[in-house]
C-alpha cells in the first residue's frame, strides 16, 4: 500500500484566504496544496528520505517480479494491483534511459567504417548479389544487442551509392546520435504493434487491447534489461558473443509470460509462440529497415 503523505495542513490557503476543513488537501477554490513547507530544513531532508526509501523499495520490488516472474506484473495491473509497483510506461522510460545510454557508450566501436566504397567493396566481395537487396537475415538481431553503421550500410547500399548515403556515413557521431535516437522511437511504436500482435491472438478471451499493451511494455522492459546485461558482459569478456542467448532468453521468458497471463496449456502456448514470434520478427526487420532509410534521407 502507498504511504499516505503527513500534512502540516494551514487553516486558512496562504494563497486566496480560503477556509479549509480538515478533508482539503488542496484548496478548492485555486488548487494550492495544503502543505506547510516552512518547516526546519531538518523536517524537509527527513520527508525526502522518506518518500525516496519508500519508492525506492517499490522500484526494487517491480524490477525483482519483472526479472524472476514473467507475467506476473502484467496479471497485477491487469487485476488492478497497481498501488505496490511502479507503473508500467514509467517503468519503461525509466530503463530504456539507461539502455539507449548504454548501446551509445559500450556498444559504438562498430559504429565507425572507413568509408563508402570500402563498405561497399566488401558487401560485394561477400556476395556480389547482395548489392541490390536489404539486410540479410543474419543481421537483423543486431539492432537489439548493437548498432553498426555497417548494418545500416547493407540496408541502403545498392549499385550506386547516393549523395546522401555518403554524407550519413561521414558524419559518423552525428548519423550516430540520430540513428540511436531514431531507433529509440522505433521500439516506442513497436510496442503497441506488438500489443495489436497479442490481441489477435488472443482475441478469443475478450481482453481489452490495454491489457495486450501492458503485457508488451513489460516484455519490452525486459529485453532491454537483457541486453544491456548482455552489453555489459562483452564488455568485461570481450571474447564473448551473446546475441544468441539474448534471443534464446527472450523467447523462453515470452513463452512463461504467455502462459502465465493468458493461462493457456503450455503445449497450446507454445504452439501460438511459433507465428507470435515470427509476426513480431518480421515487424521488426521491416521497421528497422524502415527506420535506417530514414535516418539517410533526412541525414
Amino acid at each position: 500500500m502507498p504511504m499516505a503523505k503527513k500534512r502540516r495542513k494551514f487553516v486558512q490557503c496562504p494563497n486566496c484566504g480560503y477556509t479549509f476543513e480538515e478533508v482539503n488537501n488542496y484548496c478548492p477554490n485555486c488548487g494550492q496544496e495544503n502543505h506547510d513547507l516552512n518547516v526546519p530544513v531538518k523536517h524537509l531532508v527527513e520527508e525526502f528520505f522518506e518518500s525516496t526509501l519508500h519508492y525506492d523499495t517499490k522500484f526494487w520490488r517491480t524490477l525483482r517480479y519483472l526479472i524472476t516472474r514473467p507475467g506476473y506484473l502484467t496479471e497485477k495491473f491487469n487485476l488492478g494491483q497497481r498501488a505496490s509497483y511502479v507503473p508500467p510506461f514509467r517503468l519503461y522510460v525509466f530503463v530504456s534511459i539507461f539502455f539507449f545510454t548504454a548501446i551509445a557508450l559500450f556498444a559504438s566501436d562498430g559504429l565507425v567504417i572507413s568509408d563508402v566504397d570500402s563498405a561497399k567493396a566488401q558487401l560485394e566481395a561477400t556476395n556480389p548479389e547482395a548489392a541490390g537487396r536489404v539486410m540479410q537475415a543474419d543481421s537483423v538481431v543486431r539492432p537489439w544487442v548493437g548498432l553498426t553503421l555497417k548494418d545500416s550500410a547493407d540496408v541502403i547500399i545498392n549499385q550506386e551509392v547516393d549523395n546522401k548515403f555518403r554524407s550519413f556515413v561521414k558524419n559518423q557521431e552525428q548519423s550516430r546520435q540520430k540513428l540511436l535516437k531514431n531507433i529509440s522511437f522505433m521500439m516506442f511504436v513497436l510496442m503497441p504493434f506488438f500489443g495489436l500482435i497479442l490481441y489477435l491472438f488472443f482475441r478469443s478471451q475478450g481482453r481489452n487491447y490495454v491489457e495486450h499493451l501492458m503485457f508488451s511494455v513489460h516484455f519490452h522492459t525486459f529485453v532491454f534489461l537483457l541486453i544491456m546485461f548482455a552489453i555489459l558482459l562483452e564488455v568485461v569478456f570481450s571474447s564473448l558473443d551473446a546475441n544468441g542467448w539474448v534471443f534464446l532468453i527472450s523467447m523462453v521468458y515470452l513463452f512463461f509470460a504467455l502462459r502465465h497471463v493468458y493461462k493457456e496449456s503450455y503445449l497450446r502456448t507454445a504452439v501460438k509462440l511459433i507465428p507470435i514470434g515470427l509476426t513480431y520478427l518480421v515487424s521488426l526487420i521491416i521497421l528497422f529497415v524502415a527506420t535506417v532509410g530514414v535516418s539517410v534521407l533526412f541525414s
